[in-house]
C-alpha cells in the first residue's frame, strides 16, 4: 500500500530534501496562494496562523464508527517568503520564535469521545520522536487510531481553544475564600445581570455636563463630543463596565484613545484587545501621534517575540520624556477658550426673551424652520417688528394666529389688495371702541352712492350704447366736457338720441366736437350773408317783372 509518511529518521538522517506532492508548476501555485492567505490573515487579525506541521494523528470521529479524522500533533509557527532564482520562485520557510504547541482542541475532543489522555509535549525540551513514541503507546489499544508522520504546510487557528484553557475554572485561584473567576464581579454581571434600575442596561446612555462637576477635569487628547465625553465620564468617575455600540465613524477609536491617555495620566496600566489588527492600528497610531508612543506595548502579533518583547522593555525604562516649555501658557489658554464655550453654551440654553420656557437654542431652530416653509415671503415678514414678542404668552400667541388665519381668509375672498383693489387706500391704523360705528357710517353710505353710481354708469352705457368697462378717467372727463358743451346749445326739439353715433369711432368725442365746431362756423357765416342774399334776389325778382312787362308788352303790340 502507498504511504504518504517519511522515511525512517534512521535512514534519512544526513538528508535535507523531502518529497512533496505535487510537480514544480503546481507546488509554486500552491505555495503562493498559502503565502497570500497567510499575510491576508495578519492583515485582519494581527496573529500568524501558518504552522509547519509535524505528524498526524488519524482516529474515527465515534467509537466504531468508519469517519476517520486526521488532526495535526505539533505545530511550528513559521513565515514564507519568495525569491527568484534562475527564472523559478523558490520559497523559503522560516521559523518565527513563538512557541511550539500541541494541538490542544484534540486533546480536548479525545477525552469525552474515546476516554483518551494524549501525552503532553515538553515545551522547553521538545523531542518529536520522543513525543511520537509515547503517543504511539498510548493509541495502540484502540482500534482505528493511527499515527502518520508527515510534514504539511497549512493555517491553523487555535485562537477558541486558547480561551477555552483560560476559563477553564480549575486553573483559576481562590482568593479570600472567593473563586477569583466565577466569583468576579464583572463575569457576575455579565451572567446574572447588573443589581441596578433599568437605566443601566441596554439603551442610550445619559449625556453627563462637559463642562462643570468632574468631567471637566478628564484630559483630552483627542475632540470628544457630549456622547463621547459622558462615556469617558461613566468609566473613570463613575467606574461603569460599558458596551458602546455605533456604526463606523462614530468616534469608537477615538473614545478609546482618549480613555487610554486619561488613564495612563492617573499612572494605570491599560490592556486593550481587539478581534482585529486593525482596530489595534489605529488605536495605536492615534496615541503614537499624541506623542504617547512610548507608552504603547504589542504584547500579540505578529511582529512580537520575546527578543523584541525585551528590547522595547528596555527602551522605554531608558525613555526621558521633556515636557513643552510653554505648557502653563496653554494650559491657561485652553482654560479660557473652555469658559468662553461654556458661557456660550449657557446663554444658548438659557431660556429668556419668551414666556414659552424655551431656551434660545429651540427659538432659533424653530425660526428656522418656520422660515425655510415661508420661502420667498420670508423677505417680506423680516421687516415685520413685534414689539411684545417677549411678553407673549402661549395663549396669546395662538388667539394672533387665528386672527391672521382669518385675515388670510378675507384677503383670498377680495382677491387680494393692490392699486386695482377696491380697497386701495385705506390702510387703518389701531382702531380703537368706537371707530368701528364711524367706519358702518362710511360703508353705508358709500354703498348708497355706490348703487347711484352703478345706476348712472348703466344709463351711460344706454346713452352711448355700449359699455363703461375700461374707461379711464381721463377719457370720461373729456367725453362730460364734449356733453357739456352740446347741452348749452343743443335744441331740445330735435332727435338727441342721435348724439351716441357722434362716439361711435371715438370713445373721447374729440372727433364729433371738432366736427360740430366747423359745421357751427359754417352756420354763422350763412347766418352773417343770409339777409343780403335775400335782399338781391327780392331786387333782381322786381327788375325780372318789368323786363317780363315789357316783354308782354311788346307781344300784345305785335298782333
Amino acid at each position: 500500500m502507498f504511504s504518504y509518511d517519511l522515511l525512517d529518521l534512521e535512514g534519512t538522517r544526513d538528508q535535507s530534501n523531502v518529497r512533496a506532492l505535487l510537480y514544480l508548476d503546481d507546488l509554486a501555485k500552491h505555495c503562493r496562494k498559502i503565502e497570500r492567505e497567510a499575510n491576508l490573515a495578519i492583515e485582519e487579525t494581527g496573529a500568524n496562523m501558518l504552522y509547519l506541521v509535524l505528524g498526524f494523528l488519524e482516529f474515527p470521529d465515534q467509537r466504531d464508527s468508519d469517519r476517520i479524522f486526521t488532526a495535526p500533533l505539533i505545530s511550528i509557527p513559521v513565515t514564507m517568503s519568495k525569491r527568484e532564482s534562475g527564472g523559478n520562485q523558490v520559497f523559503s520557510v522560516q521559523y518565527t520564535g513563538d512557541d511550539i504547541s500541541e494541538n490542544l482542541s484534540l486533546r480536548e475532543k479525545l477525552k469525552p469521545d474515546h476516554s483518551l489522555i494524549l501525552p503532553e509535549l515538553d515545551e522547553n525540551h521538545i523531542d518529536v520522536e520522543s513525543y511520537f513514541s509515547a503517543i504511539q503507546k498510548v493509541i495502540k489499544p484502540y482500534p482505528g487510531f493511527a499515527l502518520r508522520r508527515r510534514v504539511s504546510l497549512c493555517l491553523l487557528s487555535f485562537t477558541n481553544m486558547l480561551l477555552v484553557r483560560d476559563l477553564d475554572p480549575s486553573k483559576w485561584p481562590q482568593l479570600d475564600n472567593q473563586h477569583s473567576l466565577l466569583d468576579h464581579p464583572i463575569v457576575r454581571e455579565v451572567f446574572e445581570g447588573s443589581a441596578g434600575t433599568v437605566e443601566d442596561g441596554l439603551g442610550i446612555a445619559k449625556e453627563h455636563p462637559v463642562e462643570d462637576g468632574p468631567g471637566a477635569q478628564i484630559p483630552l487628547v483627542y475632540d470628544a463630543d457630549s456622547s463621547q465625553h459622558s462615556a469617558l465620564v461613566d468609566v473613570l468617575v463613575e467606574r461603569k463596565n460599558l458596551v458602546i455600540e455605533g456604526p463606523p465613524g462614530t468616534g469608537k477609536s477615538q473614545t478609546i484613545t482618549n480613555l487610554i491617555a486619561a488613564c495612563l495620566a492617573e499612572g494605570k496600566k491599560i490592556l486593550f484587545v481587539a478581534e482585529k489588527l486593525a482596530a489595534l492600528e489605529v488605536v495605536k497610531n492615534r496615541l503614537s501621534l499624541v506623542g504617547l508612543g512610548p507608552f504603547v506595548l504589542e504584547l500579540h502579533s505578529n511582529k512580537t517575540n520575546k527578543k523584541r518583547v525585551l528590547e522595547e522593555l528596555a527602551r522605554r525604562i531608558d525613555d526621558k520624556p521633556n515636557a513643552p516649555a510653554d505648557l502653563p501658557r496653554k494650559l491657561q489658554q485652553l482654560e479660557a477658550h473652555r469658559n468662553d464655550l461654556k458661557a456660550y453654551s449657557d446663554l444658548i440654553n438659557s431660556v429668556a426673551y419668551n414666556r414659552f420656557g424655551l431656551t434660545l437654542h429651540q427659538v432659533m431652530w424653530r425660526t428656522e424652520k418656520h422660515r425655510l416653509k415661508l420661502s420667498i415671503a420670508e423677505a417680506l415678514l423680516a421687516q415685520m417688528s413685534i414689539g411684545d414678542a417677549g411678553e407673549l404668552s402661549e395663549f396669546e400667541l395662538f388667539r394672533r394666529m387665528d386672527c391672521l388665519h382669518h385675515l388670510g381668509a378675507q384677503y383670498d375672498e377680495i382677491g387680494g389688495c393692490d392699486t386695482e383693489s377696491p380697497f386701495w387706500g385705506f390702510f387703518p391704523e389701531r382702531i380703537i371702541p368706537g371707530d368701528e360705528v364711524k367706519l358702518q357710517t362710511v360703508f353705508t353710505s358709500a354703498a348708497q352712492w355706490s348703487q347711484t353710481f352703478v345706476a348712472d354708469a348703466a344709463a351711460y352705457n344706454d346713452l352711448f350704447n355700449s359699455t363703461v368697462a375700461g374707461l379711464t378717467y381721463q377719457n370720461a372727463c373729456s367725453q362730460l366736457e364734449t356733453l357739456q358743451s352740446l347741452l348749452k346749445t343743443a335744441d331740445t326739439t330735435q332727435p338727441l338720441h342721435l348724439f351716441p353715433r357722434l362716439f361711435g369711432t371715438d370713445t373721447t368725442g374729440n372727433y364729433a366736437k371738432r366736427i360740430l365746431e366747423s359745421l357751427g362756423h359754417q352756420l354763422s357765416r350763412y347766418h352773417a350773408v343770409a339777409p343780403l342774399a335775400r335782399a338781391g334776389l327780392k331786387n333782381e325778382a322786381a327788375a325780372l317783372e318789368d323786363r317780363f312787362s315789357s316783354l308782354r308788352a311788346l307781344s300784345t303790340y305785335s298782333h
